[in-house]
């Protein structure tokens, strides 16, 4: 029974790595112990934690400045401000609990007779007018009414007055005279003509501008003469 208990355990990795880790830690605790229980390892690690403790003081104390440079409180200051806070709270607990015990003290005792009302007091001035408040918020803008119905016809308005003749328009100026058509007369009929009537034939009167030369007739032979008799005469 006990060859095959032992048998196992060598076969066993796990029992194999417990008994090289109790070896291992049986050697380093043994040297840890005289290293450690040394005077020059107490003196070495006390100059370190005394370095250390140097050097957390002075990160300390350049913080502690920093901060008081900015206006900023500090761990101390918030400390201090948490212990007035207790202490204020404290206080306020003892005036609760004397003011509770005169309360119970007062209605312990009996209610006396109800004395006389005494005179009534003079009125007080009046107080000064408060000032306008401030204007209230403009309203929305209300809906738009409906269309208006339309209204009946209007009455015809009187006649009007029946307006004055204008003036009357001025004459227009005489049309140009009109030239005098002669007409060739026959050679057998044809008198002779002196110098002297041949004269006034050309300074004959124009005709006036009140007929019509477009609707006039051509002057005959017969008219001709009678023209020329009547120039002879002139």
């Amino acid at each position: 029974m006990t060859k095959t208990q032992d048998q196992t355990r060598a076969d066993d990795p796990f029992e194999t790595w417990r008994q090289l880790y109790d070896a291992n830690e049986r050697a380093w605790t043994e040297a840890l112990e005289q290293t450690m229980s040394s005077p020059e390892f107490e003196e070495s690690s006390g100059k370190m934690l005394e370095t250390m403790l140097a050097a957390q003081k002075s990160v300390r104390d350049n913080m502690r400045t920093y901060l008081e440079t900015m206006n900023v409180p500090t761990r101390e200051d918030i400390a201090r401000l948490g212990e007035l806070v207790v202490g204020l709270e404290e206080k306020i607990d003892q005036v609760v609990d004397r003011l509770d015990t005169i309360e119970d003290a007062i209605r312990a005792v009996p209610a006396g007779a109800t004395g006389p009302a005494g005179p009534k007091g003079s009125a007080g001035p009046a107080g000064p007018k408060g000032s306008a408040g401030p204007a209230g918020p403009k309203g929305s803008a209300g809906r738009t009414g409906p269309v208006g119905r339309t209204g009946p016809a209007g009455r015809p308005g009187p006649a009007g007055k029946v307006g004055r003749a204008g003036p009357a328009g001025r004459r227009g100026p005489a049309g140009p005279a009109g030239r005098v058509t002669t007409a060739k007369r026959p050679t057998a009929t044809k008198p002779p003509v002196s110098a002297k009537a041949a004269t006034p034939m050309t300074a004959a009167k124009p005709v006036t501008a009140s007929k019509n030369a477009a609707s006039a007739k051509p002057a005959g032979p017969t008219a001709v003469a009678k023209d020329i008799k009547r120039t002879e005469g002139v």
